[in-house]
């Protein structure tokens, strides 16, 4: 019997050289994990079932209006309770005309040119391709999209402590990283030095694979590749390959450390990650209009400027009080038979409830990513004329931590570039702390690290800080291990008749997919009573 690699060891070295999604490949190739399930659909309730019961929702954010809306479909009588004079939470598009109002900072009213692909998005601004759940509301509200250009090897990385400072395309970061990994892979197989034994034929099929996959030479020596770039590209001549980056300045680079503060994991691979592979998709003209096409639907079921102040328990279901914030203030109260909470749990914390004792330190134990952006209108479209750039994102160890190139608009004269994106605590936080005009000035200096007369080409500046912003308190729950063990299942049982819904409520914080599944859960939970109630 011969030698050979053992299933781990190919699995490993899949992984090592291809990345997360080879290595998830090869587990379902080898019958080691199921094929990825297909999106069953939203919950199908019995029309009808939900006739004579009242359900108020509050937060006309995406998770809100899904619920909404399957449960309308089934007879219930809904009520959506937002506080904002706008549907859609996080899920936002700045556009010319709109404000931004931030708690402890004056208005930031926007003032850019007017066009379709002239927006920001301060909150989400990518599905997943395998985000179905999501992507089937967008369907069935006929709100098209476009592909949207995430992980880019023409953008940038960079280091102020790497390779002098000065940004390096990553295409040569991740295919010169690959190449020496590859040619330190094949003088191992070369020398033996495998843990198990390997046949003459293995081994020559193992080089093989490392010299296609590194594009190492004959003598199993990596000395640069197409894949990383030219010098002077090819035309009517045959050009000339850039020479490899310098191996101990990739070391010393973060490229490829995974930072666990920073949660993003080794910029090499970005493109791997589950939820940051392509195809990446957008909405046309903003993230907004799915908040927006989902307000349209459902607006009588929707009473804006509702600020809740409490939300209690009775003998027969729920209450909840509330003010409208434009009229006076004058305080209300509604009785349901079901209440489904979606308000961001540090907005939660400060109202008054009857929770019981470990729903309310389950409440008040998960924190939240103090994530912020800032963008500008460029006035000329450099990154395309200049660097070639069509979307993706440059990164840097700058506090601005990316830079995001629009994949709408293309060719015009201007456009809407995100100078910043931070979510690391230290860089959120302080970036909260600043007033907008601030912001601006350190968004450009660090920018211009990666981009020379940078600054030249940014007009006015938006920006969003999440921590501030009335009514979400932060950017998404931060589920840490030892947090999600101990509190997750308490705020899933919910409270008697009140139950908590939103992308904070899955194991997709932060993403919409988990927002429109946990209204799923929501909604299969209050079919399932009423089924009950009525046997």
């Amino acid at each position: 019997m011969r030698g050979g690699l053992s299933r781990r060891e190919f699995i490993y070295l899949t992984c090592r050289a291809g990345g997360v999604a080879a290595g998830y490949s090869a587990l379902v190739t080898l019958g080691l994990l199921p094929p990825p399930s297909a999106y069953a659909g939203p919950p199908q309730l019995p029309l009808g079932s939900g006739q004579g019961t009242k359900v108020v929702i509050l937060g006309a954010g995406i998770a809100g209006m899904v619920a909404a809306d399957i449960l309308s479909k089934a007879g219930y009588s809904c009520l959506i309770l937002e506080a904002r004079d706008r549907a859609g939470g996080r899920n936002w598009s700045l556009r010319q005309g709109d404000v931004v109002e931030e708690i402890g900072s004056k208005l930031q009213r926007v003032e850019w040119d007017s066009g379709n692909h002239m927006y920001f998005n301060p909150g989400p601004a990518r599905i997943p391709h395998h985000h179905q759940a999501i992507l089937s509301c967008c369907r069935e509200l006929n709100v098209p999209m476009e592909i949207m250009t995430n992980d880019n090897r023409g953008a940038y990385l960079h280091d102020d402590i790497a390779f002098n400072g000065h940004p390096q395309l990553a295409r040569a970061v991740i295919n010169d990283a690959r190449g020496f990994v590859a040619e330190l892979a094949a003088k191992a197989v070369d020398k033996d030095l495998l843990d198990q034994p390997v046949s003459v034929e293995d081994k020559v099929k193992l080089l093989d694979f490392l010299r296609t996959f590194g594009d190492l030479d004959k003598l199993h020596v990596y000395r640069g590749s197409e894949r990383s770039g030219f010098l002077v590209p090819p035309s009517v001549d045959p050009g000339t390959l850039a020479n490899p980056l310098d191996l101990w300045q990739l070391l010393a680079s973060d490229f490829w450390y995974d930072d666990i503060n920073k949660r993003s994991g080794p910029k090499l691979h970005f493109g791997e990650h589950y939820h940051q592979g392509a195809t990446m998709l957008q909405p046309v003209g903003g993230m907004g209009r799915i908040g927006e096409a989902f307000a349209r639907k459902l607006k009588r079921l929707i009473s804006y400027g509702c600020k809740v102040s409490g939300i209690f328990k009775t003998s027969t279901g729920a209450r909840v009080v509330w003010r409208q914030r434009k009229k006076g203030g004058i305080e209300n109260s509604t009785e349901a038979d079901y209440v489904i909470c979606t308000i961001p749990l540090p907005v939660l914390s400060m109202i008054n409830n009857n929770f019981a004792s470990d729903i309310q330190h389950a409440i008040r134990g998960v924190p939240y990513v103090p994530a912020g952006k800032i963008a500008f209108q460029a006035e000329r479209r450099f990154w395309e004329l200049d660097h070639h750039i069509y979307g993706g994102i440059s990164w840097t160890t700058r506090d601005i931590t990316q830079i995001w190139y629009p994949s709408s608009g293309v060719h015009n004269k201007k456009g809407i570039l995100v100078g910043g994106y931070v979510w690391d605590d230290r860089t959120g936080l302080d970036f909260s702390k600043k007033m907008p005009t601030q912001r601006a000035k350190d968004a450009i200096a660090d920018g211009e690290q990666l981009h020379p007369n940078y600054g030249d080409y940014l007009g006015k500046a938006i920006s969003v800080a999440w921590p501030n912003i009335p009514f979400t308190g932060g950017g998404w729950a931060d589920w840490k291990k030892d947090i999600r063990a101990t509190y997750y299942p308490i705020l899933m049982k919910g409270d008697g008749a009140i139950l908590f819904s939103g992308d904070h409520m899955s194991y997709l914080s932060g993403w919409q997919e988990g927002a429109v599944l946990s209204a799923h859960r929501t909604v299969s939970e209050i079919g399932t009573r009423q089924s009950a109630r009525k046997t």
